[in-house]
């Protein structure tokens, strides 16, 4: 009877965990062979798009962790009071709770948890440079900006290009805070995911919105060119396709995006092998731009744990090497925060 030789294949196509390949040389290569099967998997992964809607963290965290989920940033809400001393109109009409730099701060302290980090939420409304100053000092890694009140209520797709904004960002840069802003909205809806049709644009064009997602990305981009010592982060892939991202990735070096929402595979699915060879061959070229996140909720009802975990299987099932793995799935959202890796 023939022998059976196991054929190793292309690494580079069929990469394996690395000690997988240490065990071919480790004590003269004595477990070579040994679960020859194993795949590279991330150190952990940190969520770079985590939305704070209630009272406590406490039970999303144990979720999350258990699911190697080891670090996140929340998205919460931020606020400057108004010259009078008041609460801004937008703050009460929120179902999402809303802080001051400072009161977030105090929470986060009282938290004491530093595998989780936060976000600052600003309102477009608040082009305030000494709020950003404020949220730098209270710990906040990342400014969020969100195109869908712009949308919703018919404020000017340029909105951010006001002399206001631009000296926001400018301080924005100043402070060493990089931005998660999101730009677009698809229209058409999205079965696969959940996602509706037309939101925001239908209570937009309510309101009279005439402008379109184009019109709202050329303004991003225009942020990205004047401001490249900001590392911009396009939630849900500026809702764009790959092909184009190719080309804005080239062209921005400053241009990041994440990997919620549109980067989702079912658990009982695959890739069309056509479509997992051209995704993984952008994900391998542009490893050092794609964040990990999932737009999760925490802090309101139990943890959406499916919803991670089908995030976390449209990366795995790409098969990636091992160093891609870690930087789209930690490191690279590690970097541009200055937060140091696990372990450091």
């Amino acid at each position: 009877m023939n022998k059976i030789i196991y054929d190793h294949k292309c690494e580079n196509r069929y990469p394996h965990a690395a000690d997988v390949l240490e065990r071919e040389f480790s004590e003269g290569g004595f477990a070579k062979g040994w679960a020859m099967h194993q795949k590279p998997v991330p150190d952990y992964y940190f969520d770079c798009h985590i939305h704070f809607c209630g009272e406590s963290l406490v039970p999303e965290m144990d979720a999350a962790a258990a699911l190697d989920v080891q670090r996140a940033l929340a998205i919460v809400k931020i606020y400057g009071e108004t010259p009078d001393g008041g609460i801004p109109a937008y703050v009460t009409k929120d179902q999402f709770p809303w802080f001051t730099p400072e009161g977030m701060k105090a929470f986060w302290d009282a938290l004491q948890d530093n595998r989780f980090f936060w976000t600052a939420w600003l309102n477009h409304q608040d082009p305030d440079p000494n709020l950003i100053c404020r949220v730098a000092d209270a710990g906040a890694k990342i400014i969020k900006l969100h195109n869908a009140p712009v949308i919703e209520d018919n404020e000017p797709p340029d909105i951010w290009l006001s002399d206001q904004w631009q000296e926001t960002f400018r301080t924005i840069g100043e402070c060493c805070l990089p931005v998660i802003i999101h730009v677009t909205q698809r229209l058409p809806s999205s079965d696969y995911t959940g996602g509706g049709r037309n939101t925001y644009w239908s209570k937009g064009w309510e309101n009279g919105v005439t402008y379109g997602n184009e019109d709202l990305l050329q303004v991003f981009l225009t942020c990205c060119r004047r401001h490249p010592n900001i590392p911009f982060i396009g939630a849900h892939q500026l809702h764009i396709g790959w092909e184009r991202l190719d080309e804005l990735f080239t062209e921005f070096p400053n241009l990041y995006v994440d990997t919620s929402i549109g980067c989702q595979l079912r658990l009982y699915d695959d890739f069309y092998p056509h479509d997992k060879e051209f995704l993984r061959q952008i994900f391998i070229k542009w490893a050092d731009r794609i964040i990990f996140g999932t737009d999760c909720l925490w802090g309101a009802d139990e943890p959406d744990t499916l919803f991670i975990r089908q995030h976390m299987r449209f990366i795995t099932a790409l098969d990636l090497p091992g160093d891609v793995l870690n930087k789209i799935c930690h490191s690279n959202v590690e970097r541009v925060c200055r937060i140091a890796p696990l372990g450091y």
